[in-house]
């Protein structure tokens, strides 16, 4: 055989061995496929995979979950996944209304709903409920109606200042210890935030009650019947 056909069955030769090693290149792991990169992220992170674009001597992975659209860099050579960084949030949408999430938040804490403040960004309400002894923070997800926090403040009271409950609200917890007519209604200050004393006369029963209720704490404090 002549030296020149030699030569030329040489070059093929070495030309089909640096094919099949291209070729094989992804299988022994120097080098990982678009498609393996995919699977690699997926199996790290969840979701599923958009699409895969080359990024020099990375893929870049789009994938996206339920919270979320993602993109991951996988090294192509390691196969190594490099940074994974969140592109959109997905917003979850809001299910309740104010008034919902403020009955949510009545169920936790005693008072009346003051301020109702929805934030975007957690999808949550916070929903303030003054009570007689302290105001309450109920921070309500707004999707669920899960109660995620509930702070207390204690209320503070100035002995001196105007009761918080009213003349009337004072008559009615006294009636409830005698429900007849009021023939008189005082209020008396005290360092704890004063008082009223309501008198009461039933007729029918011939009965008479002094009853004390707490300006500030809204309770009866004593009863003295007349004799």
């Amino acid at each position: 055989m002549r030296k020149w056909m030699l030569m030329v069955l040489a070059t093929i030769f070495l030309g089909a061995v640096v094919l099949i090693l291209l070729l094989n290149r992804g299988a022994d792991g120097e080098v990982i496929s678009a498609e393996e990169a995919g699977t690699k992220v997926v199996k790290l992170y969840g979701g599923k995979v958009q699409e895969t674009l080359p990024a020099g001597d990375y893929y870049e992975v789009k994938f996206s979950r339920e919270d979320g659209q993602y993109t991951a860099e996988v090294d192509k050579q390691s196969g190594q996944v490099a940074s994974v960084e969140l592109n959109k949030k997905t917003e979850i949408p809001k299910k309740l209304t104010e008034e919902e999430a403020s009955a949510i938040a009545l169920k936790e804490a005693e008072g009346e709903v003051g301020e109702v403040v929805y934030s975007k960004d957690s999808n949550e309400f916070k929903v303030e409920v003054k009570g007689v002894e302290s105001i309450s923070t109920v921070i309500v997800a707004a999707d669920s109606g899960e109660i995620r926090k509930i702070t207390n403040q204690a209320v503070e009271t100035d002995p001196l200042s105007k009761p918080l409950i009213s003349p009337d609200k004072a008559i009615e917890v006294a009636k409830k210890t005698l429900d007849g007519d009021v023939s008189e209604v005082e209020f008396v200050e005290s360092e704890d935030g004063g008082y009223y004393l309501v008198d009461i006369d039933k007729e029918e029963t011939d009965q008479e009650v002094l009853v004390t209720v707490h300006a500030i704490r809204g309770d009866t404090m004593t009863v003295e019947w007349d004799d």
